[in-house]
């Protein structure tokens, strides 16, 4: 007997970015500040020397905004069906007077399991792609990801599970900026075995993680 097809029930998945720092400082000594994600009223700014990274994101309107511990980045009512693919843009600055490395990790930090039309168990987290891109200007990360006008550049760089996921080291110059694409999407070829009938919606949370390293004198 095979499985028939239904229409997609749409998905309100709830996808936040939870932003977490660990600095590590290398000098004659070595000494490590951990800030968890439990303080609602620590900033994403933080000092250490002549260290100073402020992390953003790009609101509706274009413009950025500076992420708080606990800021949402991603709207929870944007609703994944297959084919949906979401673009956020974020922004990285070295606005203290010393170059450093730094990495950006991707983690998963909470899922809800649901009831798929056949009435299997499924976890959305294994039907949901993503890509994280880096780039020097806006317009670079426009021409990467086809924003405006379409999204088919975006939809090739996110076919990474949503797993832990770690970048490449990369360099930040004091004063200097890069940015990222986040790329969330669901497929087109998913199908009802990730299409819910059940009260729970399934749901993932994401955390992102920035990891930086001073270089030495």
């Amino acid at each position: 007997m095979t499985k028939t097809k239904k229409p997609f029930k749409r998905i309100a998945l709830s996808l936040s970015l939870i932003m977490m720092m660990l600095w590590i400082m290398l000098g004659t000594s070595t000494s490590v500040a951990w800030f968890s994600d439990t303080s609602n009223t620590l900033h994403n700014i933080f000092h250490i020397g002549d260290f100073s990274l402020v992390v953003s994101y790009q609101q509706e309107n274009g413009t950025y905004k500076v992420i708080e511990q606990n800021t949402k980045v991603l709207n929870d009512e944007d609703l994944y069906e297959p084919g949906y693919v979401k673009v956020q843009y974020l922004k990285i600055e070295n606005k203290g007077t010393q170059d450093f490395n730094f990495k950006t990790a991707v983690q998963v930090t909470g899922f809800k399991k649901s009831t798929n039309v056949f009435g299997e168990e499924f976890n959305l987290k294994d039907y949901i792609r993503f890509g994280l891109i880096f780039a020097d200007s806006e317009a670079e990360l426009d021409n990467l990801t086809g924003i405006p006008d379409n999204r088919k550049k975006a939809v090739e760089k996110a076919n990474d599970l949503l797993n832990d996921y770690s970048s490449e080291q990369m360099l930040l110059g004091a004063g200097k900026t890069k940015y990222a694409a986040l790329i969330i999407r669901m497929p087109e070829e998913v199908g009802n075995e990730a299409n819910y009938r059940s009260s729970t919606v399934p749901e993932v949370t994401l955390g992102l993680v920035f990891t930086a390293e001073q270089l030495h004198n």
